[in-house]
């Protein structure tokens, strides 16, 4: 009898294991720039748009002048579903210019740059060019990327890029993790 269960367990585990298919979605309800520097940039346009239970977002930058130096201060916070007080998932600073030399190395930053390669219109490195537009489109979170349990609950990103020593910009995302309906 033991035996059985133990078999039917394995089963169900490798079955698990071997499903792409996810059991929720990443939804975002806000993305917002909450600082930018206007002698740096030309243009910066975003929107977050909801369509077929995803969120796709589409965004443009067009910098007024190179960008050689690029600092990243990312950081990630999740409320599990009815809880008051969230988990930092991440607080980190990296040299943007090398973590878009070395991406390969970075696992936890991999996943956004694969990401983001697959939407934008050029592949990003340093220096940033002046007078170009920097594009991506629909990019979303593809919940096969991320690992086969994800809990529900509310997350919230902030994103800092410093150039000079100075903030440039700032980019806040906000979002669910819900149940696939």
């Amino acid at each position: 009898m033991k035996t059985s269960y133990l078999i039917c367990g394995i089963y169900v585990l490798l079955d698990l294991a071997c499903s792409n298919e996810r059991s929720f979605r990443i939804y975002f309800d806000e993305l917002s720039i909450k600082y930018k520097v206007p002698d740096i940039f030309e243009k910066m346009d975003s929107t977050l748009v909801q369509l077929n239970n995803r969120s796709y977002i589409n965004a443009e930058i067009i910098l007024k002048r190179d960008i050689t130096d690029l600092n990243v201060r990312a950081i990630m916070e999740f409320w599990k579903q009815n809880a008051q007080t969230n988990m930092k998932l991440y607080d980190v600073r990296v040299d943007g210019c090398n973590l878009l030399r070395n991406i390969k190395k970075n696992k936890l930053f991999n996943f956004y740059v694969k990401s983001f390669k697959k939407h934008a219109n050029v592949i990003l490195k340093c220096p940033l060019k002046a007078n170009f537009s920097y594009k991506m489109v629909d990019w979303f979170v593809d919940e096969n990327d991320l690992p086969l349990f994800v809990p529900p609950g509310t997350f919230r990103t902030i994103t800092e890029f410093f150039t000079q020593k100075r903030l440039a910009i700032r980019v806040v995302a906000h979002g669910k993790v819900l149940p696939k309906s």
